[in-house]
């Protein structure tokens, strides 16, 4: 189920398995702890987790919709562009 999708701004660092974005949501919400798909021209190109979650250089657990952000993004195994999107869901089993 989809929960969020934003926009990424900027590029701050990257690591080995783990990227510092900065975004913008543009729908939703984006949540610490949450998967992320990232899609590039309407493509899935990797997953990953929202390890952390900054606004106005705060940590906090979600960013609504409107807002802008920075992310340390883990578990991400390809690199992150400027114009990137970054869709949160969360999995539910249909019993």
């Amino acid at each position: 189920e989809k929960l969020g999708e934003a926009k990424v701004l900027a590029i701050f660092g990257t690591g080995k398995d783990k990227q510092i974005v900065g975004g913008k949501v543009e729908t939703g919400s984006m949540a610490k702890g949450g998967e992320v798909k990232v899609l590039r021209r309407g493509g899935e190109i990797g997953r990953g987790r929202i390890r952390e979650l900054q606004q106005n250089k705060a940590k906090t657990d979600e960013v609504r919709e409107g807002y802008e952000f920075g992310a340390l993004l883990s578990d991400i195994k390809v690199s992150l562009a400027i114009g990137d999107r970054l869709e949160t869901f969360h999995t539910i089993e249909k019993k």
